[in-house]
């Protein structure tokens, strides 16, 4: 019953915090059977709650111990079955106590259950994988004994699009099931098994990772493949796709064009100075060459914020002190990039009930009961409102921002930039022109 409300809650809660969660290949994961999922883990306790939203089967986690004594994650972790992990430099004398948990992880494997863990052993902020540890293949071959029923190993890239950025978008795709049966064969050494096994959960893993060095890259490689291909407000599911075949050209032309790569990003470095000296984003720049459309986007955004604009002002009144608050804390206490959409989360689900809480007790206190459940309940449509105008307003100042940029005399800015883009563009086709890379034609 806890684990029910529980995944209930957060789903509200990361419905909110993010503007889109895609998953593709969720459909594929059975819907019984052992599944040792296995994930990278670049956004410290969210991973865990995307996971746990999305997949409808209750999950084991494995968490590292410290956060079990914490009184709000620590009753929760306890509540859904969390399973403590001992890291040696953390817990001096006490990592044999992980052979009990890894027993434990196999027994639920073996009864049909779903393990998920991330056997990077740490979170981090880096755009590609690190080294896998062992813990994860040899939980899989407990479970996997002979004359049980084999659970699969089920890859999972978690990617985030900005992790500091309230409403950003995030994607987990599932891949294809680890192969296993050949290591299964009788006779085999259980430590090369287990060398073997976690070779093959990372190169799973990497196939779903972008396999970059900074994310200074991604981004150029972003913004690369959407000049190329002219299409940038698409899904994350949909960009991965072609997004991977600039990667695996980038690799290629990095190792055998190097002088013209750093050309390129050269140009590309220039040309983001000359978007943030004019103050202006490259989706302004799209439009501003589309006025239309532009005007369009103004008159939709306006019409919007008019029509909902009441309850906003109530939204933003209740829900935007919280939310500063939960930035600063954040801001003041965390240190770590990859932490701080948990900070600000569970701030959030401390502070926006607390609120709640005075409001409902000011409305108990001046009106009575059924005035303060009528107004309480009404508070999440308020907060809604108050996001969609928020919402709003930034598509309003970007289209405005285009018509400025295509009529008045920021239009030489917009000449510029458009010459820019076209130097980038023209040394992405020379190299394709001169050196095909050995990958899949760019779409």
């Amino acid at each position: 019953m806890f684990y029910a409300i529980f995944r209930t809650f957060l789903t509200f809660c990361l419905r909110i915090m993010y503007r889109s969660i895609e998953a593709p290949g969720l459909g594929s994961l059975p819907d019984r059977g052992g599944v040792l999922l296995v994930a990278n883990h670049g956004n410290a306790l969210m991973d865990s709650l995307l996971l746990l939203v999305l997949i409808p089967r209750p999950i084991t986690f494995l968490a590292k111990h410290s956060l079990f004594p914490m009184p709000l994650i620590g009753f929760c972790l306890k509540r859904i079955g969390g399973l403590p992990v001992y890291r040696r430099q953390e817990a001096p004398g006490e990592s044999q106590k992980n052979e009990q948990t890894l027993d434990a992880c196999g027994t639920i494997l073996a009864d049909g259950g779903v393990v998920c863990l991330f056997p990077e052993g740490r979170s981090h902020d880096e755009p590609k994988l690190q080294a896998l540890r062992t813990g994860a293949a040899r939980i899989y071959l407990r479970a996997a004994g002979p004359g049980a029923a084999r659970p699969i190993i089920v890859p999972a890239g978690i990617h985030v699009e900005a992790k500091q950025t309230f409403r950003s978008r995030v994607l987990v795709v599932f891949g294809k099931p680890v192969p296993t049966d050949d290591l299964l064969e009788e006779g085999r050494e259980p430590g090369r098994v287990v060398t073997e096994l976690t070779r093959r959960m990372e190169a799973s893993l990497q196939e779903l990772m972008p396999g970059l060095d900074t994310w200074e890259e991604l981004q150029f490689l972003r913004d690369v493949r959407a000049l190329f291909l002219g299409r940038r407000d698409v899904s994350l599911s949909v960009e991965a796709v072609s997004l991977k075949r600039f990667i695996q050209a980038y690799h290629f032309y990095r190792k055998t064009e190097p002088e013209a790569v750093l050309e390129i990003r050269r140009k590309w470095k220039a040309y983001r100075r000359q978007l943030r000296r004019f103050s202006l984003a490259e989706e302004q720049v799209d439009l501003a060459q589309a006025p239309v459309r532009a005007a369009r986007f103004v008159m939709l955004a306006a019409a919007v914020i008019v029509g909902v604009m009441p309850l906003a002002l109530v939204g933003m009144i209740t829900h935007y002190p919280p939310y500063r608050i939960c930035g600063a804390l954040e801001r003041r206490f965390n240190r770590f990039p990859d932490l701080a959409a948990t900070f600000k989360l569970v701030a959030g689900v401390v502070l926006f009930p607390t609120v709640y809480a005075i409001l409902a007790a000011l409305l108990v206190w001046r009106l009575g009961w059924k005035e303060a459940v009528l107004g309480v309940g009404l508070l999440p449509l308020c907060g809604w409102a108050a996001l969609r105008v928020a919402e709003e307003r930034r598509r309003l100042r970007e289209a405005l921002g285009a018509l400025s940029l295509a009529f008045t005399t920021r239009g030489r800015a917009l000449q510029a930039i458009r010459r820019q883009r076209e130097e980038i563009l023209e040394g992405v086709a020379a190299l394709l022109r001169e050196r095909p890379p050995e990958v899949s034609a760019l779409r």
